[in-house]
């Protein structure tokens, strides 16, 4: 009897090609189970950073790194939800409706936020007179002194506060500003915590630039100022940025000291600076819990992103780190960023008084 062919299996390409080189077809089949990997990793990945416990004085080195790994979570959102946006175009376009389901909440999560801030809302009412506050962080390394100097002269905000300021920059603002801002209180360093309040109005008392946040005593500063004849305190603060291990602890403690002050404060606040932290952090949410909340949620209109304007992630979509936070006495008419050529940051100008 003659032997019958037995069909051979379809022959496949090395695995290691498919994986490099994929053709169409196996990129469609790797498409569904890699998405989904994404999409229930971002469900767990956002759960976590939300529930993640904050103890902002904590030194313990695995604490830090949990709390840091929420932290850069909720920092992005907004990047991982054009990510997410992604994936669920692809899944509609294949027809993975269950895919494109389970995308769908996560992108109203991450991204819808940012979508409702660009819609018009209610313009708040204040009761009595308003001022402009102006917060810049000036870049400590930036010798271009020019460009910033103009933005803020043509913004002409009553009170103007800086951070990263430097002999270069008292020199540069002293030249262009004193005659219209005789009140001035700075500190002048050579790295990025130097600081400086102009004013076109006197203070209230003495202001203090050495307020005991942190354990490393970088310049804070504090001042009373009047607002429709009434004392308001203004702050002006630049924390650390969380680049290392040891600066995600100064930052955290700074923090926690800068809560205690905010909790003894008798008088309405004004909360200005470079934070490095966004509105989406757990940073921001317990402010919110003192009655804190950002001029630019109050009044502003689109994310308001204002770092980094430098280097190749200025194409990125950026974060917003740079904030004024006002108590509930308080509200804001308008708040806009700037252009900051020359610095890393946009600048944040907000216009403030007290809430009818």
């Amino acid at each position: 009897m003659g032997q019958t062919a037995v069909p051979t299996a379809r022959h496949k390409r090395p695995l290691v090609r498919r994986l490099l080189l994929p053709t169409w077809e196996e990129r469609k089949r790797m498409f569904a189970p890699q998405a989904w990997f994404v999409v229930v990793a971002s469900y767990v990945a956002i759960v976590f950073a939300f529930v993640c416990p904050q103890d902002f004085r904590s030194g313990n080195a695995n604490y830090i790194w949990i709390a840091l790994a929420a932290f850069m979570i909720r920092t992005f959102l907004f990047h991982l939800g054009l990510f997410l946006s992604l994936i669920a175009l692809v899944a509609g376009l294949i027809r993975r409706w269950w895919l494109l389901g389970a995308a769908v909440p996560l992108i109203m999560f991450t991204v819808g936020p940012a979508l409702w801030s660009y819609l018009p809302h209610h313009q708040p009412q204040v009761a009595g007179k308003t001022i402009t506050i102006m917060s810049v962080n000036l870049l400590h390394a930036n010798k271009t002194t020019g460009p910033i100097v103009d933005e803020v002269v043509i913004a002409r905000p009553d009170v103007l506060v800086l951070q990263e300021y430097t002999a270069c920059w008292h020199q540069a603002f002293q030249a262009a500003l004193a005659a219209e801002y005789p009140y001035v209180s700075y500190v002048c360093r050579d790295d990025s915590f130097g600081q400086a309040v102009y004013a076109r109005r006197p203070f209230v008392g003495l202001v203090d630039s050495h307020l005991p946040i942190g354990t490393v005593g970088l310049p804070q500063t504090r001042a009373v100022m009047l607002l429709a004849g009434q004392e308001v305190a203004l702050y002006n603060v630049h924390l650390i940025p969380p680049k290392r291990h040891d600066w995600t602890i100064e930052q955290r403690w700074e923090f926690a000291d800068l809560l205690e002050q905010l909790r003894r404060e008798k008088l309405p606040i004004i909360l200005c600076g470079d934070f490095n932290f966004t509105n989406a952090s757990a940073f921001a949410d317990e402010l919110a819990r003192l009655g804190l909340i950002d001029t630019h949620r109050i009044s502003g209109r689109g994310r308001g992103t204002t770092w980094p304007v430098l280097t190749f992630f200025r194409y990125i979509p950026g974060l917003r780190i740079d904030h004024v936070f006002l108590s509930r006495e308080l509200t804001s008419t308008s708040s806009r960023t700037g252009v900051g050529r020359g610095s890393d940051h946009r600048p944040v100008v907000a216009e403030i008084g007290f809430a009818r």
